[in-house]
């Protein structure tokens, strides 16, 4: 059964992640988990629509970069698929969340704050490798790393809107594609295959919505990443339990 506030929910947020390349798993998770959707159930609703609105920025974008496809695909991605089945096959026995919420708040922040920004700038390209080996340990436990890996992509690509936003969605691309195998091979019966109506949504939102992408400027698109990371990393505390 599909409500008027789930179709809200969706449309609402294929149009921020059409902008920004993360938004559904990010806010769409939280969301549908309190709204008492299943973990698996929850995936199987945003991750074709995240995935579609993933692969048309990377299909569209400019930006080509190998060598972060490589260090990515490396250093991410195992430790996304070995988490992720802990999470489907234990469900949350371990619980990150709050966790989460406050490193996203605390890295948000400093990043915002110019005075410690050049510091913290300093510190993560040291240990940038480890960053995205969290990237996919959170992403896996929790659907969560998406606002990791957003700061990350603004971070590297060093306020140029075009490489952030081919960063972000080949992470989500690759990550989704991976999560929606590991959650059909594990736990297809709880899927339901009539809400992938959700990716002609996104086909029919997501063109008009490059409008605002084009007439954001690089460095109000990094620092709009960083408030939705603080955003979300905010919900997550205020409705933690």
């Amino acid at each position: 059964m599909i409500s008027v506030l789930e179709i809200s929910i969706i449309i609402f947020l294929i149009i921020i992640q059409s902008v920004f390349g993360v938004g559904l798993l990010l806010f769409g998770t939280p969301s549908l988990l309190i709204l008492g959707y299943d973990f698996a159930n929850t995936i199987n609703i945003l991750m074709p629509v995240s995935i579609t609105i993933s692969v048309l920025q990377f299909y569209k974008s400019k930006v080509k970069d190998q060598k972060f496809i490589n260090e990515y695909n490396l250093y991410c991605l195992p430790f996304l698929v070995f988490f992720l089945i802990i999470a489907l096959k234990f469900k949350y026995i371990l619980d990150f969340k709050l966790l989460v919420g406050l490193l996203l708040v605390f890295s948000s922040i400093l990043i915002l704050n110019k005075r410690r920004f050049s510091s913290f700038k300093k510190t993560f390209f040291k240990l940038k490798k480890l960053v995205l080996i969290a990237i996919g340990c959170v992403h896996g436990l929790t659907n969560m790393g998406g606002s990791f890996l957003a700061i990350y992509s603004t971070l590297v690509s060093l306020n140029k809107k075009e490489v952030a936003r081919f960063y972000i969605c080949y992470g989500y691309l690759i990550m989704g594609i991976l999560q929606y195998i590991t959650v059909l091979f594990l736990s297809f019966e709880l899927l339901e295959f009539t809400k992938l109506f959700y990716i002609l949504l996104a086909l029919v939102v997501y063109f008009p919505s490059q409008t605002l992408f084009v007439n954001i400027k690089d460095k109000k698109f990094s620092k709009y990443i960083n408030i939705i990371a603080l955003i979300y990393g905010l919900i997550i505390l205020l409705t933690y339990s």
